[in-house]
């Protein structure tokens, strides 16, 4: 048995308004196919799914124009791809400028907390920071990348050296020695520091980089040599 709903009801089961029914019926995008000889106007069980199909394009941000023409037209399903295709390619390169815009965001917001002041003059020197940036990001990447395999070497060769022995291990220790002595000078030779009491961005030599301990993202503890202060150093991109 067929029901029939006011649109009070409609409004209801949808979990909207009044006032978005009417206007649905009032731009014909679901009108009721029943009027009450009092003047009441009822939406048939076929009325409701079409009203809650509605509903689920309005809720993946179709505009109301599209959703019509999909109602209307003789081929649904073809033309509810086209537009969705269409919306999630929109949708793609929203993301993709949003993602963008955070990245920039991220990297001036980061300057200003290192430099203590607004060191960026133009959109430029914004895409040029952004650059340093990523290099920087990604020889982070490789100095872990070196160092988990030399962990494995070493690991490796003191194994095979106790097993040798003789002038084996001691070819094996030097080995070790100057692969160490390689990673540290790499680097050396791609990170600076910034000096939070002075903020002036410094580097620091291979035999002090050797000699002093670091201590994952809080960096090295080094004293600035321009204001002589002992700090936590992160570390960061080298400027050309």
């Amino acid at each position: 048995m067929e029901n029939d709903y006011t649109t009070g009801r409609v409004a209801e089961l949808c979990g909207v308004t009044k006032r978005t029914v009417q206007y649905y019926d009032k731009e014909n995008i679901v009108k009721p196919s029943k009027i009450s000889e009092g003047g009441r106007r009822l939406y048939t069980d076929e009325d409701l799914k079409k009203f809650k199909l509605v509903c689920l394009y309005r809720n993946l941000e179709l505009p109301l124009k599209e959703i019509k023409n999909i109602l209307n037209s003789d081929d649904q399903y073809k033309m509810l791809i086209n537009i969705l295709a269409e919306h999630q390619s929109s949708i793609d390169a929203q993301i993709k400028n949003l993602t963008e815009l955070k990245e920039r965001l991220s990297a001036l917001l980061e300057e200003i907390k290192v430099n203590k002041t607004m060191s960026i003059a133009n959109e430029k020197e914004l895409e040029q920071l952004i650059i340093r940036k990523k290099h920087h990001e990604k020889i982070d990447k490789m100095t872990y990348l070196l160092l988990g395999f030399y962990v494995v070497i070493l690991f490796l060769s003191c194994i095979v050296g106790a097993l040798l022995g003789g002038i084996a291990m001691y070819l094996i220790i030097g080995m070790n020695i100057l692969l160490l002595n390689a990673l540290i000078f790499f680097h050396s030779a791609q990170n600076a520091y910034v000096c939070p009491t002075c903020n002036k961005k410094f580097t620091i030599s291979f035999f002090r980089d050797m000699l002093t301990l670091n201590n994952g993202k809080k960096g090295k503890y080094l004293e600035c040599p321009y204001c002589h202060q002992k700090n936590w150093l992160a570390e960061t991109f080298k400027d050309e």
